[in-house]
């Protein structure tokens, strides 16, 4: 199926594995925090949200990857993160069944599913047309080479999200 530059809703989301696959990715740059507010499903309270968004992940084919699940990153990268979105952090997902980096809201410090966050079409990093993805922030991630990290990922609204989103420096 292919994409319009409108929308990405009727896009496959997909998962790139390398040639092994396992969920070790190689990241050349640029990398990029993409983020907004969302309300947390358990207390209401406002919450930031973020995602990383790869244009050059080595086994994706030359896709914009966005990535979840994430349970590796190098210090320097989470340390960058962490310093603009403290509530990012390890934790355990029964749902997933194990750890992985995830946006926990800063008041009742439950995890965000990365279901709702990546896959439901409409859903913060899964926007259907140009205005979802206005609502997007995105800032560059300084790397001088390339990384590993070990992440799912899924194709599909990158493009858009890098198109459309507002630039922070």
């Amino acid at each position: 199926m292919l994409l319009t530059k409108k929308s990405c809703s009727p896009a496959p989301r997909s998962t790139c594995q390398n040639e092994m696959g396992d969920k070790k990715l190689r990241i050349n740059p640029p990398l990029y925090l993409v983020g907004k507010k969302i309300f947390c499903w358990n207390c209401e309270e406002k919450m930031p949200a973020i995602a990383l968004l790869a244009p050059n992940i080595t086994a994706a084919e030359g896709e914009i990857c966005i990535l979840s699940d994430i349970q590796e990153l190098p210090k320097d990268v989470y340390f960058f993160i962490k310093n603009r979105v403290p509530s990012f952090k390890m934790k355990y997902s029964k749902m997933a069944g194990h750890k992985y980096l995830g946006n926990t809201c800063p008041k009742c410090g439950l995890l965000s599913g990365e279901f709702f966050l990546h896959a439901e079409p409409g859903g913060p990093f899964f926007p259907v047309d140009e205005n979802d993805a206005k609502s997007l922030y995105i800032r560059e991630i300084p790397l001088t080479d390339s990384i590993n990290v070990t992440a799912s990922v899924s194709t599909g609204c990158g493009d858009l999200i890098l198109k459309n989103a507002k630039r922070l420096k």
